[in-house]
This record gives structure tokens, C-alpha cells and sequence, in this order.
């Protein structure tokens, strides 16, 4: 038992706090009618307070986001699913001693550099880099997308909700 389980109806609290004399049928009535505004409170209290736990068990892992969505969207098949986005493998710089030489520029000199063809390879600074690309991709199957609970505004909203801070690129298809 919890301390939040607290009966107000006819036969909980206010039956039992009166003394037994006074269980008449016309004193319950009239406590059940004073307890009643608080039972509507507590029901409003109870409701936020299961609301709160579930936000409060949910995060911007990928297990928990992919639950939060398909507990909205798609909770008996939950066919939502999150991938990494693309990657794409840097290149290295060698050291000079290593006898591996590779010609490198900025992205903004590339075809105005001294270096003869081929053109280097280039180097992106991290403002260049910042909006390129997605770092998730959350995956949505044609058949929930086509569904009358699945909206894309609410969608983005759960995500923008529970994803990290620094994971601002993400897309949203449908498979």
C-alpha cells in the first residue's frame, strides 16, 4: 500500500473517520458531498503523478525513445525503430615522418590552392561540418504512418521531448 492510495468514496475515509453514532445516512451524504471538490482533486493528482513517473522513466537513450514513441504511435506491434545516421570516415593526416603525404585544404580553396591536380583533400572546419547530415534517423513503417493516431507533429514533439541536447539533426522516414 502506498501513501498515495487514499479511498474517498462513501464506504472509505469519510465512513471511517466518523464516529459511529454519527453514521447516519443523511451525515455520509453530506461528508461525502464535502469530500467530494478533494476526491476530484486527488483523481486530477493521481493522473499527473502517473504522467510524471512515465516522463520521469523515460530518456534520450535510443531504447527509451523508441518506447516512448511506439507507447503513442504503434503499442501492440511497435514497429518504430531509431538508426544511426550515415557515417562517413575521416580522413587521416600522417605525421611527415611517416612518409605518407596527402595534400589538404580548406572546402572554400578547393580549385584555388598552389597544389596541382588533383585537387587536395578537404578539410572542413567544424562551422562547415555543423549542419551537415543527421545523426538519427527514426524509422517509421508505412503501415503506422497510414494509421488515424499517427501525426508527424506530435511525433517530432516526442522526440524533441526525450532526444539529447546536442542531438539537434535527426530525420523522420517512412518505410
Amino acid at each position: 500500500m502506498s501513501v498515495f492510495d487514499v479511498d474517498f468514496s462513501s464506504a472509505g475515509l469519510p465512513k471511517y473517520l466518523t464516529p459511529v453514532r454519527l453514521r447516519l445516512s443523511k451525515m455520509l451524504a453530506w461528508l461525502q458531498a464535502l469530500v467530494s471538490p478533494v476526491n476530484y482533486l486527488y483523481g486530477l493528482f493521481g493522473a499527473n503523478r502517473a504522467n510524471d513517473l512515465y516522463d520521469l522513466s523515460h530518456n534520450g537513450q535510443v531504447c527509451y525513445l523508441q518506447a516512448a514513441l511506439n507507447d503513442v504511435f504503434d503499442n501492440i506491434s511497435r514497429r518504430i525503430f531509431i538508426v544511426d545516421g550515415p557515417y562517413v570516415d575521416p580522413d587521416f593526416i600522417y605525421q611527415v615522418i611517416e612518409a605518407k603525404p596527402l595534400p589538404i585544404d580548406l572546402n572554400s580553396e578547393i580549385g584555388s590552392g598552389v597544389i596541382p591536380v588533383p585537387d587536395p583533400v578537404p578539410l572542413y572546419t567544424s562551422a562547415e561540418t555543423y549542419l551537415l547530415g543527421v545523426q538519427f534517423i527514426v524509422v517509421v513503417l508505412h503501415t503506422v504512418a497510414s494509421s488515424p493516431t499517427y501525426d508527424i507533429n506530435r511525433l517530432r514533439a516526442i522526440v524533441d521531448k526525450y532526444r539529447l541536447a546536442g542531438k539537434n539533426n535527426y530525420s523522420v522516414i517512412v518505410v
